[in-house]
């Protein structure tokens, strides 16, 4: 059976999956012993189930997928890690849709995990995936793609939401190859375009400057203002959570709304460059597969440099869409103000919310 390694967790543990087997690994062990506790609710006060112990700070235990979601504390004399769960939430017809708790803030705080998840679509999803995504009661549903995207490949319907909403910043560059049928298509037309002269010549290169510009322009277009404001103003509101947002892969839409969404928490700007560039990990696979598809259409090195490009996940796209707020306004409170109509007294109750106290020590 597969292992799934999870990209990311928190500092210091790592977490391995083989079906209904997890494996927990605690980094920098010092103590003679450590114990596992697990609950259903992502509080530490409900995390009070003692499942295992080790002298090694290593456990494997079974706790079925469907049986989840599973959230942990390690704790041993003197020492308890901060809340944690399987970050990529483990469905069969999807492959990056995650919790984004969990992320430190300036202030010495945490995200909270089962409120806010990321993720790409949501069409393929199984009957199990959609039970499990219900026993986690997701409640909201941003969906920034287009009609199109949206009509070739609707979402599937989970009972538990309550309200889904069309969110479409009109991102030049993730529309690029939307309105292809299908991924053959979609490779065709891109490559097709760069052969017939439809792509500036500045960009047919590996730096992926079109990316950057294209996540710059999101910052401050009024389609993008309108679409991202929408997904802040639903996050002041506790009656939307656990609320997901996504958009087909969840790389540059949501990409950018979790962006807005940790910086308006004051998460730290390494952690966002973390959160983003995971989905690179995640997909690292499918970009290898996206890459021979490509090479099967084109051998014009350019072309190839400049169509991984366009897929990867670089912290570089990311920070370049950071260092236009800070360029354009004197604090991110003040973008979140005066570009998204956010009230000071949103942003405190959101962090209030969506935020609590490291329980590390």
């Amino acid at each position: 059976m597969a292992i799934y390694t999870q990209p990311y967790t928190i500092s210091g543990v790592n977490v391995q999956r083989s079906g209904d087997q997890l494996t927990i690994m605690l980094e920098n062990t010092s103590k003679p012993t450590y114990q596992l506790y697990v609950g259903k609710t992502p509080n530490v006060e409900a995390i009070n189930e003692l499942i295992a112990t080790s002298s090694m700070g290593d456990f494997t235990v079974t706790l079925p997928v469907a049986e989840g979601p599973y959230y942990f504390v390690i704790k041993a004399e003197g020492f308890q890690t901060q809340i944690f769960g399987e970050r990529v939430i483990q469905l069969d017809g999807a492959i990056n849709i995650r919790d984004m708790g969990g992320y430190k803030t300036n202030d010495g705080r945490v995200t909270k995990w089962g409120l806010l998840f990321r993720g790409d679509q949501l069409s393929k999803l199984t009957v199990n995936d959609i039970k499990l995504l219900e026993k986690m009661n997701l409640t909201t549903i941003v969906d920034y793609r287009s009609d199109h995207e949206r009509t070739l490949n609707p979402n599937k319907e989970i009972t538990t939401v309550k309200n889904t909403y069309q969110c479409d910043p009109q991102s030049s560059f993730s529309e690029a190859a939307a309105n292809a049928i299908d991924l053959h298509s979609e490779n065709v037309k891109l490559v097709s375009a760069l052969k017939e002269g439809k792509v500036d010549a500045r960009y047919i290169n590996d730096k992926g400057e079109n990316v950057i510009e294209d996540y710059q322009e999101l910052i401050t277009s009024e389609k993008a203002k309108e679409a991202y404001g929408k997904l802040l103003s639903l996050s002041t509101r506790k009656e939307n959570v656990p609320l997901l947002h996504h958009c087909r892969g969840g790389k540059d839409r949501t990409g950018l709304g979790s962006l807005f969404l940790l910086l308006v928490l004051n998460v730290k700007e390494e952690e966002i460059i973390r959160d983003y560039v995971l989905t690179g990990i995640i997909r690292k696979e499918r970009n290898q597969l996206k890459y021979e598809q490509y090479k099967d259409l084109t051998s014009n090195k350019s072309y190839l440099a400049y169509l991984m490009a366009m897929i990867e996940t670089r912290e570089v796209y990311i920070k370049a869409s950071i260092n236009k707020i800070k360029e354009l306004y004197d604090s991110i409170d003040t973008y979140m103000i005066k570009h998204f109509g956010l009230t000071k007294e949103e942003i405190e109750e959101m962090r209030a919310f969506y935020l609590e106290e490291s329980v590390e020590r």
